[in-house]
């Protein structure tokens, strides 16, 4: 049966979740993102007493006393200098969830419960005592955000709040009141379109705070999130959002690689003498720009490139082109710089 533009339709209760589901709780597996998120959800005097050494996620799975399965999507936790601890469990919303307060109350406490019987909650001198729990809400829905945030406001006397809960409406959150060079920043960012206004300057800022090797799977688990939770919504301007997302899993890698090469490249050059070795090295540069084409833009790319390089000698052309290579966001774009 058809369904309206723009209509997603409902789960079934049971079902499987979602590639949307998925990817945001993968992405929030990652340590740097919970230590991002933190920094903006949480006062600057809880921040200052966190031992971020301890940073730790748990289990977002418990039994009530039943026996009936929950599952939340993700939980991390941290030690407290001076004591005590602090949980924050995460939960994605895309839906309008008037009863959201009592099931993140319901989770805190099968989560507080499950630490008791493993004989994790701290210990005072009256006896042991519970963790700090802050739940965050990351609403990524079409409509604003008009359900109650806390459990008072379905109380007939306004009382009962525990925990206090935090909505993060990331399609609507003012980007300039988010901390700069933080990845949960990057991700309102292009949740609300920043990859069409400023990709270089949102894939700058990316790269800045996780660029690099050591982060590629995060990256892996960023693009996922763009392509099941932004693209969707675009329809079939989702392919154009292709090479963004080639981008931003290669962030500062290409940069390494050439870097390594061209090093690699002078060892050899010293290592041979000056006139052998020199030819070589630049044989060497073009085969290396030949790849990094064919490996971004695809072969038809690559071999024009070295039609066009074949007798390019200028180590700092041939250097040049490798910015083209980084710089060029289509295959097209690329060839017209060079051809020209």
């Amino acid at each position: 049966m058809d369904r309206p533009p723009g209509k997603r339709p409902s789960r079934p209760k049971g079902a499987k979740p979602q590639p949307h589901d998925l990817a945001f709780k993968s992405l929030y597996g990652f340590r740097l993102m919970a230590e991002d998120l933190f920094e903006i959800l949480l006062p600057q005097e809880v921040l200052d007493r966190i031992d971020w050494t301890t940073l730790e996620r748990l289990p977002a799975e418990w039994l009530s006393s039943s026996l009936e399965r929950r599952d939340g999507d993700c939980v991390w936790r941290a030690r407290l200098h001076g004591g005590g601890s602090l949980i924050v469990p995460v939960e994605f919303q895309r839906g309008l969830d008037r009863l959201m307060p009592v099931r993140l109350n319901t989770y805190s406490s099968l989560l507080v419960e499950d630490l008791a019987k493993r004989g994790e909650l701290d210990q005072r001198p009256r006896g042991r005592i519970l963790p700090l729990v802050r739940p965050v809400v990351l609403y990524n829905g079409l409509r604003p955000w008009r359900s109650p945030l806390r459990l008072s406001a379905l109380t007939p006397d306004g009382k009962g709040d525990w925990p206090e809960m935090t909505l993060l409406d990331i399609g609507r959150m003012a980007i300039e009141d988010l901390p700069a060079g933080n990845a949960v920043t990057s991700q309102v960012e292009i949740f609300q379109g920043g990859l069409a206004r400023d990709a270089d300057g949102v894939l700058d800022r990316m790269a800045k705070r996780f660029g690099g090797s050591e982060h590629r799977e995060l990256r892996s688990a960023f693009v996922q999130w763009v392509w099941h939770s932004v693209a969707p919504d675009l329809g079939v301007d989702a392919a154009l959002l292709e090479p963004e997302l080639l981008r931003i899993s290669e962030l500062g890698e290409v940069r390494e690689m050439k870097t390594l090469v061209m090093k690699s490249m002078v060892d050899h050059w010293l290592a041979e003498g000056r006139s052998e070795g020199e030819a070589r090295a630049r044989a060497d540069q073009r085969a290396q720009l030949r790849r990094q084409a064919d490996r971004k833009f695809g072969a038809r790319a690559a071999k024009r490139l070295s039609e066009l390089v074949r007798g390019v000698t200028d180590p700092e052309r041939l250097a040049e082109v490798g910015d083209w290579i980084i710089d060029c966001r289509t295959e097209a774009e690329f060839l017209a710089r060079a051809e020209r």
